[in-house]
Formats: structure tokens, C-alpha cells, sequence
């Protein structure tokens, strides 16, 4: 194959198939790939966080956060045929958990390594690192440790990875960077990863890695789906309920906008150009009391309004004629003239009564006093006789003889006032007061013409407000005139306002156009112009109120579009075919026959399944599980939890054997307690794969670490072994091996001798006390070591405690044993016990413990007798 074929068939994977199909997808649901990808199936959080970015894409600007979509960074990564990625070592590791710092966690690159920790010993801590760098499904977030005072800062380690070839490369790894690719070539099995899926209480599917993204996705978009329903349910429940019984008519220009409301109607549109005034509550009144009566009785009551408003506008054009610029100055020029006529006539009475001592003769008083003698000359004398009196009558005012002078006298009074200066001045004088008389009695109050006045303010009061004002500047302007006509002065005349006459005129009009369409309000179009109008002033009145309504309502459809459109979104079908695609690639026969080849090595002939096709979900393939002997019976009921586990691993084997490479492959606890019938063929299984490709377990479970090795060794595949413990405030310490009691023969007594030396050391210092306490202890082990020898060596592990089976291939190499092999054991184990604790020793025994030379001789011969016994023991046939 070449080198672009190789390339391409390498490409030409589920991820990045679905990659490339992701491209055209709306990028919320890009986001939920990138979240599924990496950790699995979406919390209700992240639920939460891609429904609102699903409304962000169709609208909702208060949304802030950013889609993040699936790219090829989230991936994981092929190195290519031949290639593969071993994992040498972890070190440098800061803020994961409580995971102690300057620990380092070596791994066999061509083999089997074993990690074996108690719960709560760091094992989920080194596997979370592994998970994030190596881009796992389902691996979660990695916490600091939450018990400390100082901030660590991001997760960080070092990992030592080598190639094909022995090239080896640190990477140096920081959570929330984007992994190295390499690392993505080394898979992580545990229980979130497997690819069986308990669904229903008697279903159980199965979905290969890949095969689960759209099925995941499709899950998703229902969830999505379920929200947006019940959101739309709540807005449909939201919705007014005077929209199914309005209060505005469908008449009105505004209520056929209430009726037709939309998402994106502009409010400002439908609001009326104008408020609501006097003038239309007036209307509205006059219009409501109109069509609440008889239309006959309506249209007189118009009439008599019409005639009223003719009649005001003639009284009107009467004060405009009255107090007009014109009339005002004309009534001012006869007073002038009036003055002026007066102003002569005294300068002729000055010019001719001169001489007289007193003065004032021929002015306004003096004629007065003059014309007042004559009338009363007439009553007290004959009507004829002559004024004024002659000499020798008796004067009519002093009743005393008038002399000749005095007559004379009278004389000249009498033909002054028959002069033309003064006769011009008292008919100029005649006119103006006249004038003036008819300009006080005009009157000018809306008293005048109340009753069309009260009309007004009930069918139009604005007009009546005009007309009122109008009426009352009059008044002023004929008050302010007849005061400067007395004299007065005043700094501005006031005049009259601008005619009302024609406004007046038109509302007489239009009385009697609406009385002519109460003529014909039984019906027709008369009457659907006065509901029309009704209609608008109601609707116009009440705008405020129903602009509330619309503007709540508005919104409520605009969510209501937002959800619609979102719901558009969460439709299965593209996905659909997307996962009918991958199906048809991914779940061959060839598949499937190797799906029964890893079952059947897992679980034997007691777990018969077989992966069917069974319609799908959501528009996802489905593949069950099912039983050959009876495909109607509930699988959940008949499969234990172990037997999940083995198909779950079976499926996850079946997978990897259509990769192109071997790189490494790490199990996270594969098994558990309720595992224990299958742990044997697990730990035979993974032992089998750990001489194709490195293979790392981390378990709590010594009877599987015992298996693995013991399987292992049987093939001849170099195995690791270290063990983690915790501190008080830290956890993951590394240690070589394992643990005392999961040791072998050969660790424990290396362990010992080790122990011994360092004991040694204490004798030579005289310790004695903390010699005592050492041989004690050393002597407790390596009795318990004699022991341990008889179950591995002498019973060939024929039989393990607490194992679940006995290997009775071995039972012959049991033979092996002789009576000189019995006696070196009763008496090394003996000694052993002469040094133990196990019994307080009397007062007066208080042996003296054996040198350090005599201590590594009894250790010394129980490794002796160990592999002369395991000589013997080879060699049985």
C-alpha cells in the first residue's frame, strides 16, 4: 500500500467522518459533538449551556458564551500502520488531586504493567491524566487538592512515550492545552468507555466507539428538544387571554393590528399618530349616547345642535363688527370730533365773555347752568315768554329785577349759544355719547349663547374653548376701550382673537351631516361609518393599555419564533444517516465474528450473545444484544454484571483489532468483586494482548493482579509491577513491586535480606533494643514467607486462597515433595516462631536474638530450599 493510500485509509475514520459531516451542521450541535467527544454524553449543565447557544444561533443576543466546535484537536489521532505510541513513564506531577509531587510511575513499554493500589490510594488520579492526554471519552475534570491551602495551579505532568524504533519524547502535558496527537493513539478502557449500555431494564445495546457519537448527538438533540417543548408549552400558556375575548373591535385600525400581531411587528406602526383628546372623549360620548338611541330622536338632537351653532356664529360675527379695529377706531374718531368741536366752541366763549370777572363762561358748566335756566324759565313762566328775560323781569334763578347791563348781558349768552360753533359742537357731542351708549349696552358674555355653548362642550370642546376665549378677550377689548374713551391710559391694546366663525360654521356643517347619517343608521353604509368611527375612538381611548398588551404579546411570539426555530434544529434525520453510514461500515459480518471470538474467550459458552440489528432511536441505528437460545428474553435479566463487563470488553477488543496500529492500551479497574467468575478469563485475555502491544492495569483487585501475572509469566511476557500508597495529606507514592502480602517468594525475600543489612547496622550500634525489634519483625515475615512457599511452591498455586477455582493442571508437579523437603520446612519455620511476637514470652525466658550473620542464614535457606523444591518441581513431566 503506498504511502497516500496508507494516509488516506487512515483518514477515512468514524471521527473524522463524522468531522467532516459536522462541518454543515449548526454549530451548537458542533459544540455537543466536541462535549460528547471528549467527555461523554452532556451533564445538565452543559445540557443548559448548548440550549443557549442553540438560541444564540437564531437570535437571542443575551446569550455571551461561544460555541466551541468539534475539531480535530478533539480527536484521536492514528499514527499509521506499523506504527504504534508505548507509554514509558509518569513524573513531574502537580495539581491532579491529592497526587504527591516528585513521584515517578515507571511502565514496562513491551509488556504487561501492573499498578495496584487500595481505594483511595491515587490510581484515579494518574488514570484521569492519562485519560485528558490522550483525549478519552468520558474523562471528566481533574480537581486540584481541595484540602489545601495554596493554589497549585493547572494539572500538569510529564509523559515519557517512545515509537516504534525505541525513539523515545517527554511531553510535557498541562490540562486544558490541547493534547499532544501521539497521545491520542493510547486508548483508556473503563466502565464510562465500554461500549454496551444498559438503555432499558431488559435491553442492552450495543455501540461501538464511533457508532455512539450520533447516537449520543441524536440524545442529545432530544433533550434539547424536551426543553424548547416545555418552553413552548409555558409561552403558549403565556398567551393574554383577551386575545380570545378582546376588548378593542375588530373595526378599529388598532384592533385589526391586535388581531394580526407577529414576532417582528413594530410597535411604533400600530400606535395612533395622536393621543387621545377632550375633542375625542366628547366624540366618543356623543357617538356612544347617538347609537345607544333612536336614530330619528338622534338626528333632531344634530339639528337643534346646528341651528344653536348658526345662531352662536351670528352673535359672534355681531361682537367681531362690534369691537372690531375698525368699529373701535371709528367710535375713537367721534370722539375726537366731539372733542375737537368742544375745543372751538370754548375758545369763541373765551373770546366773547373775556371781560367778565368771573370765568368759565361759554365751557360744559357753564352751558349746562345756562340750559338748565331756560327749562326752568319755560315752566315758571309762560311757555312763550322770550329767553332770555329782558329789563325789568324778575330773573328766573336770583328771583331779583334785572337791570339794563344784566340783560344786555344775558343777551350775549343767549346768541353765543345760537353760534355754529357751538351748535357743531354739541350735535359732535350728540353723536359720540350716541356712539358710545350702544358700544356700552352691546353685551359681550357667553351667558349670550349658553345653550350653544353647553352643546359645545359635549359634542366639541375644543371648538367650546375657543369660542369661549374668544368671547372673553372681547369683553377686555370693550372694557379697555370704553376706559380709554374716558380718559385712561394704558401701555398695549388688547384686540380681538383670530375669527371662530368659520370653525363655528363647520361644526353646524358637520352637525347636519351626521344628523343626515342618523337618518339612515338602521343600517347601510351610514351606519357602519358611525360603528367605524365609534370603534376608533374606543379603541384609541384604551391605546395605552392595549400598546401594553400588544407589546407583551410581541414578545412573546418573537420567543415563541425563537423556540420554533430552534426546535427546527433538534430534528434527527441528517443524523439519521449519518449513523446508518457509519453502521453499514462499521458493523460487518467480519465484525461481528470477531465480536464472538473476544466473547467467547471472555465468557466461554456461558455468555452465547450475538450483536443484532434492531431498528433505532431518535433516527439512531440500534445494535442489542441478544441471547441464540432465546432472542425474546430479557438480556438484562439473564446478563450479570460481570458478563456485561466481558461483553463490554469483548466489544472494545473488536474494535481495536481494525486498527492500524498497536500502541498502548490502559484499563482502568476492568474488573470488580461482582466480576469475580470472569476475572480469570479477563486477566488470560489481557495477558494475550500484552505480547501484541503494552498493556497497563490499575486495580484494586489482588486476585486479578495474581492472574495477570501468573498469566503473564506463562507466556513469557515481561511484566511491571508497582504499588501505590497514601500518606495523611497525599496520595499516589509509587513503589517497585507490589505490596508485602501480594509479594512473590523471590520479592519477599529480597525484601528480607534488604531488611537484614539494615538491621545489622543497629547491631553495630549497639541498639539492642531496636535490634530486638527488627529480628522480631524480620522473623515474623519470614515465617509468614514459609508459609506463602507452601501455597506457591509446594502446591504448585494448585490452590490460591480466596481464588475461585483450583488449577488442578499443576497437581502433579506436587509429587515433587520429599520427606528432607518436609523436614527443612518444619524446622525453618520453627526458628521462625522461637523470635516472633506472637506470645508474650515468660519473665525469666529472655533468649538473646540471632547476629545478623545467623538472621541472613535462615534467609539464606529458605531460598535455598525454595528453588532446589522449584528444581525438582520443573522436572516433573
Amino acid at each position: 500500500m503506498t504511502d497516500v493510500a496508507d494516509r488516506e485509509k487512515r483518514e477515512d475514520t468514524v471521527p473524522n467522518r463524522i468531522l467532516n459531516w459536522s462541518e454543515n451542521r449548526p454549530l451548537w450541535q458542533r459544540d455537543a459533538l466536541r462535549r460528547i467527544v471528549v467527555n461523554g454524553f452532556p451533564d445538565e449543565e452543559a445540557l443548559k449551556e448548548l440550549l443557549a447557544l442553540c438560541k444564540k444561533e437564531h437570535g437571542d443576543q443575551s446569550v455571551k458564551q461561544s460555541a466551541k466546535p468539534l475539531s480535530k484537536d478533539h480527536l484521536p489521532v492514528d499514527p499509521g500502520a506499523g506504527e504504534s505510541v508505548s507509554l514509558s513513564k509518569i513524573e513531574n506531577v502537580s495539581g491532579v488531586n491529592q497526587l504527591a509531587k516528585g513521584q515517578e510511575l515507571n511502565f514496562e513499554e513491551a509488556g504487561l504493567t501492573i499498578v495496584y493500589g487500595q481505594n483511595g490510594t491515587g490510581k484515579s488520579g494518574y488514570t484521569r491524566i492519562l485519560k485528558k492526554a490522550c483525549r478519552s471519552r468520558h474523562a471528566g475534570e481533574i480537581m486540584p487538592d481541595v484540602y489545601s491551602s495554596s493554589s497549585p495551579g493547572p494539572a500538569k505532568a510529564d509523559l515519557v512515550i517512545s515509537r516504534t524504533g525505541g525513539a523515545t519524547e517527554t511531553i510535557n502535558w498541562e490540562d486544558h492545552d490541547d493534547p499532544a496527537d501521539m497521545l491520542s493513539a493510547i486508548t483508556v478502557f473503563d466502565r464510562d468507555a465500554a461500549s454496551v449500555h444498559v438503555q432499558k431494564k431488559n435491553e442492552v445495546w450495543f455501540r461501538p466507539f464511533g457508532l455512539d457519537i450520533p447516537d449520543d448527538l441524536a440524545g442529545v438533540c432530544q433533550e434539547i428538544k424536551t426543553r424548547l417543548t416545555s418552553e413552548k408549552e409555558t409561552l403558549e400558556q403565556k398567551r393574554n387571554s383577551v386575545f380570545d375575548n378582546p376588548i378593542w373591535s375588530a373595526r378599529s385600525t388598532l384592533g385589526k393590528a391586535l388581531t394580526s400581531l407577529r414576532h417582528d411587528t413594530d410597535v411604533t406602526a400600530i400606535t395612533p399618530a395622536s393621543a387621545f383628546s377632550d375633542d375625542d372623549e366628547a366624540r366618543l360620548a356623543k357617538l356612544q349616547a347617538d347609537l345607544a338611541q333612536d336614530p330619528a330622536v338622534a338626528a333632531k338632537a344634530q339639528r337643534d345642535y346646528a341651528d344653536q351653532l348658526e345662531q352662536l356664529n351670528s352673535y359672534l360675527k355681531r361682537v367681531e363688527q362690534t369691537l372690531c379695529n375698525e368699529s373701535i377706531q371709528a367710535l375713537r374718531d367721534k370722539k375726537k370730533t366731539a372733542d375737537d368741536m368742544r375745543a372751538a366752541a370754548n375758545a369763541a366763549a373765551n373770546n366773547a365773555f373775556s371781560g367778565l370777572e368771573l370765568q368759565g363762561v361759554g365751557e360744559n358748566v357753564w352751558r349746562t347752568l345756562w340750559e338748565s335756566a331756560r327749562a326752568y324759565s319755560k315752566v315758571a313762566k309762560e311757555e312763550e315768554a322770550p329767553f332770555p328775560p329782558s329789563s325789568g323781569d324778575i330773573c328766573v334763578l336770583c328771583h331779583q329785577e334785572i337791570d339794563g347791563a344784566t340783560a344786555t348781558r344775558m343777551l350775549g349768552f343767549e346768541e353765543f349759544i345760537k353760534k355754529d360753533t357751538e351748535t357743531k359742537a354739541t350735535e359732535a357731542e350728540r353723536v359720540f355719547k350716541e356712539a358710545e351708549d350702544g358700544f356700552r349696552a352691546f353685551v359681550v358674555h357667553i351667558n349670550k349663547v349658553s345653550v350653544a355653548y353647553r352643546g359645545l362642550k359635549t359634542q366639541d370642546l375644543t371648538l367650546g374653548r375657543k369660542v369661549l376665549r374668544f368671547l372673553a378677550v372681547a369683553r377686555r377689548v370693550q372694557i379697555q376701550t370704553l376706559l380709554q374713551l374716558s380718559g385712561e391710559e394704558f401701555p398695549n391694546t388688547l384686540t380681538l382673537l383670530p375669527s371662530v366663525t368659520d370653525d363655528v360654521r363647520a361644526g353646524a356643517n358637520q352637525a347636519r351631516e351626521y344628523a343626515k347619517s342618523l337618518d339612515g343608521a338602521s343600517g347601510g353604509e351610514a351606519r357602519e361609518a358611525i360603528l367605524n368611527e365609534h370603534a376608533e375612538l374606543q379603541d384609541r381611548k384604551q391605546s395605552q393599555k392595549l400598546l401594553d398588551i400588544a407589546k407583551i404579546e410581541i414578545a412573546r411570539l418573537a420567543d415563541l419564533k425563537l423556540v420554533d426555530d430552534c426546535l427546527r434544529d433538534t430534528a434527527t434525520t441528517a443524523i439519521t444517516r449519518l449513523g446508518n453510514e457509519i453502521a453499514d461500515n462499521l458493523i460487518t459480518p467480519r465484525m461481528r465474528d470477531r465480536f464472538q471470538q473476544e466473547i467467547v474467550a471472555l465468557a466461554g459458552n456461558r455468555v452465547r450473545v450475538e450483536v443484532v440489528r434492531s431498528g433505532g432511536k431518535f433516527g439512531s441505528p440500534q445494535y442489542e444484544v441478544k441471547l441464540y437460545a432465546n432472542p425474546k428474553a430479557k438480556v438484562h435479566d439473564v446478563l450479570s454484571e460481570g458478563e456485561q463487563t466481558c461483553v463490554a470488553l469483548a466489544s472494545y477488543l473488536t474494535e481495536l483489532a481494525n486498527a492500524s496500529h498497536t500502541s498502548a492500551l490502559v484499563f482502568d479497574d476492568p474488573v470488580s468483586s461482582l466480576d469475580h467468575r470472569w476475572r480469570s478469563k479477563v486477566a488470560k485475555r489481557l495477558a494475550k494482548e500484552a505480547g501484541v502491544r503494552q498493556v497497563i492495569v490499575f486495580t484494586h483487585d489482588m486476585i486479578f493482579v495474581n492472574d495477570l501475572v501468573k498469566l503473564a509469566s506463562e507466556r513469557n511476557t515481561a511484566v511491571a509491577l508497582s504499588h501505590l500508597t497514601r500518606a495523611q495529606d497525599s496520595v499516589g507514592f509509587v513503589h517497585k513491586d507490589l505490596p508485602w502480602t501480594a509479594s512473590s517468594i523471590r520479592d519477599r525475600i529480597d525484601k528480607l535480606e534488604k531488611d537484614a543489612r539494615a538491621a545489622k547496622k543497629l547491631f553495630e550500634a549497639h541498639d539492642d533494643e531496636g535490634y530486638k525489634r527488627e529480628v522480631s519483625s524480620l522473623y515474623s515475615r519470614l515465617r509468614a514467607t514459609w508459609e506463602r512457599a507452601l501455597e506457591d511452591i509446594v502446591f504448585a498455586n494448585v490452590v490460591i486462597r480466596h481464588r475461585d477455582y483450583i488449577d488442578t493442571k499443576r497437581l502433579k508437579q506436587v509429587t515433587a515433595l520429599d520427606e528432607a523437603d518436609v523436614q527443612s520446612f518444619q524446622s525453618g519455620f520453627k526458628k521462625c516462631c522461637d523470635f516472633v511476637d506472637a506470645h508474650d514470652p515468660s519473665r525469666g525466658h529472655d533468649p538473646e536474638p540471632p547476629e545478623p550473620t545467623e538472621m541472613l542464614g535462615d534467609i539464606q535457606t529458605l531460598k535455598d530450599w525454595s528453588e532446589a523444591l522449584r528444581s525438582k518441581m520443573n522436572k516433573v513431566s
